[in-house]
C-alpha cells in the first residue's frame, strides 16, 4: 500500500517537472521569435526638410511695410502702432517732404495718401443723395466725392464749409441754376458747380495750362493738387474733378486720380492732356510766411 502511494507521487512530481519544462521552453521560443522579428530602425529627418525647393524673390519673403527708421535702424515694439500714413509722414514735424522732387507739405501729402487708397476701394460710379449724411453712406460715388470724402478725412469738410460759405456769400454762387434761392447743405457740397465756386474763392488758383515745357512744371502741378474737366461748355454740371496723382506717364505727365461713367470706379489716368481744362486749385492754400 505504502509503495503504491510512493510510486502515485513519484508520477503526480514527475508530472509537475514537465509541465513546469513545457511552459519554459514555451516561453523561450516566444522569446526567440520576438528577438527574429524585431529589427532597431533608426529614423533620421532630411537636412532639406523646412527649406523650400523653390527660391523665391526676396519681396515675397518680406513683408512689404514701410518702417521708420531710427538709431538702430528699426522700430521698437513701442511704436508698433504707427501707420503707414504716419511713417510716410515722419520726415519731421511740419517740414516738407518729396515726391519725386516736389516738396510737399504734411498736409498735401496726407492728401495724396487718402486719395490714392481709394483706387484699392470697391467704388462704382453712380448718383445717390444721402440726406442723412451728406457724403456717401454706400460705394456709390460721382466725382465730387473723391474730392470731399479725401479732404474731410484730413480734416477739411466741405459740406460744413461749403454750406457755410454759400450761406454768407449768396451772391458768389447763383443759385438759379437749381431752380432755388437757398443752399441746401447735404446736397450742394456734392455739386460740381458750386464745389469749383468754392475753391475759385477759398484755394490757391493755378494755371489751367500744362506746358512740359515750363521750368516751374513742378511747382505749378503738384501731387494732389485739385482740377476739374469741362466736358460741356454750355453745362457745368457736366463738369468732373479729380486730384492730381503723385504717379506720371511715359512723358512725364502726371497721372489724375477720378471716377466717372467712362471708368467705372476710382481710377489713376492719364487724362490730364486729353480733357478741357477748367480748373486747378491748391487746397488748403499754403502758408504765406
Amino acid at each position: 500500500m505504502e509503495e503504491r502511494i510512493r510510486k502515485k507521487q513519484f508520477r503526480k512530481n514527475i508530472n509537475y517537472k514537465y509541465f513546469i519544462y513545457i511552459v519554459a521552453i514555451i516561453a523561450l521560443l516566444q522569446l526567440l521569435t520576438l528577438r527574429a522579428c524585431y529589427q532597431e530602425k533608426i529614423f533620421k529627418l532630411p537636412e532639406k526638410l523646412f527649406s523650400s525647393k523653390i527660391d523665391f524673390p526676396i519681396s515675397e519673403l518680406t513683408l512689404d511695410i514701410t518702417y521708420g527708421e531710427s538709431e538702430s535702424g528699426f522700430v521698437e515694439d513701442g511704436d508698433a502702432s504707427v501707420t503707414e500714413e504716419d511713417a510716410a509722414l515722419e520726415s519731421g514735424e511740419n517740414q516738407p517732404g518729396e515726391i519725386e522732387g516736389q516738396n510737399l507739405t504734411d498736409i498735401q501729402k496726407k492728401i495724396v495718401l487718402k486719395a490714392l487708397e481709394l483706387l484699392d476701394k470697391d467704388i462704382k460710379y453712380g448718383y445717390e443723395v444721402f440726406r442723412d449724411t451728406g457724403y456717401p453712406s454706400s460705394n456709390v460715388w460721382i466725382s465730387t466725392d473723391v474730392i470731399s470724402v479725401t479732404l474731410r478725412d484730413c480734416g477739411h469738410d466741405l459740406m460744413e464749409l461749403i454750406y457755410k460759405d454759400m450761406s454768407e456769400h449768396k451772391e458768389a454762387y447763383p443759385m438759379d441754376i437749381k431752380g432755388r434761392k437757398t443752399p441746401i447743405k447735404y446736397i450742394d457740397f456734392r455739386v460740381v458747380f458750386f464745389q469749383e465756386k468754392f475753391f475759385q474763392r477759398n484755394a490757391l488758383e493755378l494755371t489751367v495750362e500744362y506746358d512740359i515745357n515750363d521750368e516751374n512744371i513742378i511747382s505749378l502741378w503738384q501731387a494732389g493738387d485739385i482740377v476739374y474737366f469741362q466736358f460741356d461748355e454750355n453745362n457745368p454740371d457736366k463738369d468732373l474733378g479729380g486730384f492730381i496723382s503723385p504717379h506720371k506717364n511715359n512723358e512725364g505727365v502726371p497721372l489724375v486720380i477720378m471716377i466717372s461713367s467712362e471708368f467705372g470706379k476710382v481710377s489713376e489716368v492719364d487724362t490730364l492732356l486729353e480733357y478741357t481744362i477748367v480748373g486747378h486749385y491748391r487746397y488748403p492754400p499754403p502758408e504765406v510766411d
